[in-house]
């Protein structure tokens, strides 16, 4: 797995208030039972969201909305849910 500098990933999106609503935004879908993108040994959806983000799993939509886009169109259910 690729890890990013916070600062990387925070020009990535636009800088960290972006960054921050991003990971917020998927932490609220991943609570209201959006399919998880990735294995995760957590159930922090916080953690989820950023592991998501760190693997290029999501990004913000191109209009610039905190709204996120999913870019990968198989979805992984955790592994302990299953």
């Amino acid at each position: 797995m690729i890890y990013k500098n916070i600062d990387e990933l925070a020009k990535q999106v636009g800088g960290s208030l972006r960054l921050t609503s991003l990971i917020i935004s998927r932490a609220r879908q991943i609570i209201k039972k959006a399919p998880v993108l990735i294995l995760a040994d957590t159930d922090d959806p916080v953690r989820i969201a950023f592991s998501e983000l760190m693997q290029s799993k999501i990004k913000l939509n191109e209009d610039g909305r905190p709204g996120l886009k999913v870019l990968e169109s198989k979805k992984i259910e955790n592994a302990e849910k299953a």
